[in-house]
């Protein structure tokens, strides 16, 4: 249901809706909202979305609902790998039984005969607090983490990222952008404060 919805999604009703209410919220709230209006006219007017998804490379889509509907956030799986193996990144060790809620049962393929085992990259979770609630939610290996869960293995590696450490991982600059939008976002609108930018806002990191 949310993959349909997202077809609809007009990314740019989006930006102008909230650009409209920071703009009306504070001085900060004004200056913070015309960054914002200036990437998305000299950035972003050209971006596809939805992205094209390239044959042949590992992407995965997290959808998120906002009050202008549902958006596609790409990941690119692949180039998660290689920034792992870059940079050395150590998954940690852990119990099946505590990651299990990390997997979208929405999100499994139940027949075993159209289930295409590919293993070349980790098992990764993102843990966010503007994308998943804070929750932990498995992007890669839903179905290894099922399986170690199932068998009672006694501990699984899983490369969990938060916040800030996937935004490597998104595939388009859409994706990125809104991300760091939405952090701006509930920063000036709801004051959360909860991630802030060593440059004033996000809009500054783009």
């Amino acid at each position: 249901m949310f993959e349909k919805e997202s077809r609809k999604f007009q990314p740019f009703n989006h930006f102008n809706s909230r650009i409209l209410e920071m703009e009306n919220k504070s001085r900060y709230g004004a200056q913070v909202a015309s960054k914002w209006a200036e990437i998305l006219s000299e950035s972003l007017i050209s971006n596809q979305y939805p992205v094209l998804h390239p044959i042949g490379q590992e992407t995965f889509s997290l959808y998120v609902e906002y009050p202008t509907g549902v958006f596609e956030y790409a990941f690119d799986i692949d180039g998660a790998t290689s920034l792992i193996k870059e940079k050395a990144i150590q998954p940690i060790k852990i119990s099946p039984s505590n990651i299990i809620v990390s997997v979208d049962q929405g999100n499994i393929n139940k027949d075993p005969s159209r289930i295409k085992p590919n293993h070349k990259n980790p098992v990764m979770v993102l843990q966010s607090q503007y994308l998943t609630d804070s929750n932990p939610y498995c992007i890669n290996g839903n179905h290894r983490i099922i399986e170690a869960y199932q068998n009672k293995e006694e501990l699984i590696e899983v490369y969990v990222f938060k916040d800030l450490e996937f935004v490597p991982f998104f595939y388009d600059a859409l994706s990125k952008a809104i991300y760091f939008f939405e952090i701006d976002y509930n920063n000036v609108v709801r004051n959360e404060k909860y991630i802030q930018s060593e440059k004033g806002a996000f809009a500054n990191e783009f």
